[in-house]
């Protein structure tokens, strides 16, 4: 009963977009997003009563996710709902636990999404291909530069109670010194794929980009769908709706210019690896490098910026349409 692919991040690269347009698919089956077993709760060794009255993250999680099982009983009754909801929240935390989430597929391809994966070590990887030697994973990449400043964004909202774009420069390379340590993990891509690739083959890993959820999200998600075994023809109808879109539209100057001189030697290497886009995000590194722009705030994200224009006409000119730079799968 385990799933058939899981989704391993990145973290702030479309996976909520990618959840959503693989949950519809009526040959897919998806219980939860982020089901969060190999990274949090494998070694937790929580029961019910620790659950209802501990303080760790796991707890305060668990505890809001069962208040709303009531609403959801009500809303639509089912008893199969009742049993899976019983197993899922009341029984250990262990592997056969996990099996179970995924029972009620039947003939349909089963998997789940949790971006934080991305960042396991290698022991708990192992411990994944002990489970499914088999399954195919999905792996979303974004610019290094605009996924540190997503993630600020959102802690800045969940966290900090507070808006970034409001935060003073000086407050915000502090928020982004503070998460440094998983930052740089979560933006680590060649870590990732390295890390999964020595246990799963290449023809098991399918690679995507941002990019491609806004401008080509139909062909991306055909490609998708064959990867998984499944209808590549059919149509979400979702493709084109933004998931967890914020006001900023733009970042600040300055911090665009401190995460590309942190970030550049990692985007270089993805440039040499997989061009395209990556080749792109190196384009924008150096620029915001050696020529930033003058004004305090740049148009985010930076494929619709002034960069993004000039890179096109450069690309086009050297290998044609930017379409036929990119690498998925």
């Amino acid at each position: 009963m385990y799933p058939d692919f899981i989704g391993i991040g990145a973290q702030k690269a479309g996976t909520t977009w990618l959840a959503r347009n693989l949950q519809v698919h009526p040959q897919i089956h998806m219980p939860r997003k982020e089901l969060h077993y190999f990274d949090r709760k494998m070694n937790d060794g929580s029961n019910v009563l620790t659950r209802l009255f501990g303080k760790t993250h796991n707890a305060d999680e668990w505890r809001r996710q069962v208040k709303q099982i009531p609403k959801q009983l009500v809303q639509t009754p089912s008893f199969q709902e009742l049993r899976w909801n019983l197993r899922y929240y009341m029984r250990p935390y262990d592997d056969r636990w996990y099996s179970q989430v995924f029972e009620p597929k039947k003939a349909k391809v089963s998997g789940e999404i949790t971006p934080a994966y991305s960042v396991l070590d290698k022991e708990k990887i192992a411990h994944v291909h002990r489970l499914m030697p088999d399954t195919k994973l999905i792996f979303f990449m974004r610019n290094p530069i605009e996924r540190v400043w997503s993630q600020t964004v959102m802690s800045f909202d969940k966290v900090e109670k507070g808006s970034a774009v409001s935060a003073s420069e000086e407050d915000l390379l502090k928020k982004i010194g503070r998460d440094s340590s998983y930052g740089l993990k979560a933006s680590k891509y060649r870590r990732t794929l390295r890390n999964w690739g020595a246990f799963y083959p290449e023809d098991r890993i399918f690679v995507g980009f941002l990019e491609d959820v806004s401008l080509f999200p139909e062909e991306l998600l055909g490609r998708l769908y064959d990867f998984l075994g499944v209808d590549p023809h059919f149509d979400p109808q979702l493709t084109r709706k933004k998931i967890h879109t914020r006001s900023e539209a733009t970042m600040p100057t300055s911090v665009a210019v401190h995460l590309a001189r942190g970030y550049h030697g990692e985007i270089s290497r993805l440039a040499k690896r997989f061009g395209g886009y990556a080749a792109f995000w190196l384009y924008c590194a150096e620029r915001l490098m050696e020529d930033p722009p003058t004004e305090r705030t740049i148009t985010y994200p930076l494929f619709e910026s002034r960069m993004g224009e000039d890179w096109s006409g450069v690309w086009q000119a050297r290998s044609g349409p930017l379409h036929s730079a990119r690498v998925a799968g």
